[in-house]
């Protein structure tokens, strides 16, 4: 815990992980890009973040970030919306064996969003074995109530609440209401992540932290922030082997897709025809 040379204690994000920010590039308007809120989140102290987007595969923008970026990891996923193939086995096992730590269900373009926000493609502001996480639970979709919330937690999912969700552009809940499913369902279970990106929103790292102090202030623990903000995202991402060597079938299979398939193997000179 540190505290501000003006007086009561801050939440650090020394060691903090974001699973959830949108940067630039994307087909809705960003506040940075991928360098930008990297190097951001490192002079902030983060350890780690994953990028986002609702339109294309982020695992090559992580790991040319992760070169130009010393001092953080950086790591990207896939959003199943259409301009993968919606729900596509192929772009799941391409992401995952390329390095990609997160495979998000449909966003922008799934039927649910639709009926909600009257279309598919865009939100009311923007246009355009492993536990898994249960994204902004309390965001205009899923929207989901706190039993139910319960319930995905008892089944073995972690809520990952965003400082999006209590943004004043957004205001789909109010702070006091992820205070009491943290309550509900214990910081053990719990995630929080900045979801931001937007124009409209400060830079994922300060994000993060205003969230943080937030419900930190509304009465949650610092221990259980600091569960919720480092250890259990660092758990998710496995980040303790994040640095080892490839495996030789993630290789071979490396291989198989740098190999053309248009070239077939060298075959021997052909025969000349015998007359008849």
């Amino acid at each position: 815990m540190a505290t501000s040379p003006y007086g009561g204690p801050l939440i650090s994000l020394d060691g903090a992980v974001d699973l959830h920010c949108h940067p630039y590039p994307d087909l809705f308007p960003r506040l940075a890009d991928d360098i930008e809120i990297a190097l951001a989140a490192r002079d902030a102290g983060m350890r780690a973040l994953v990028l986002k987007c609702h339109h294309e595969s982020t695992v090559s923008r992580a790991y040319l970030v992760q070169r130009m970026v010393p001092g953080i990891r950086v790591f990207g996923g896939v959003v199943l919306n259409s301009y993968v193939g919606g729900i596509n086995p192929a772009a799941v096992e391409a992401a995952l064996r390329l390095g990609g730590k997160e495979v998000w269900m449909p966003t922008v373009d799934a039927g649910y969003h639709a009926q909600v926000h009257g279309g598919t493609g865009g939100y009311d502001a923007q246009q355009g074995g492993r536990r898994q996480a249960v994204t902004h639970p309390f965001f205009r979709v899923p929207n989901l109530d706190l039993d139910t919330v319960e319930e995905v937690a008892r089944l073995g999912a972690m809520p990952e609440f965003g400082y999006c969700t209590v943004s004043p552009a957004w205001q789909y809940a109010a702070p006091e209401k992820i205070v009491a499913a943290v309550g509900r369902v214990g910081a053990s279970r719990c995630l929080l992540v900045s979801d931001t990106g937007q124009r409209h929103n400060p830079m994922p790292s300060e994000a993060l932290r205003v969230f943080a102090q937030t419900v930190f202030e509304k009465g949650v623990s610092e221990q259980d922030v600091v569960t919720m903000i480092s250890r259990n995202p660092y758990d998710l991402l496995d980040l303790d082997s994040a640095d080892a060597p490839p495996r030789p079938v993630d290789l071979a299979w490396a291989a198989r897709l740098n190999a053309d398939p248009c070239l077939a193997p060298a075959a021997g000179p052909t025969p000349a025809p015998q007359p008849q």
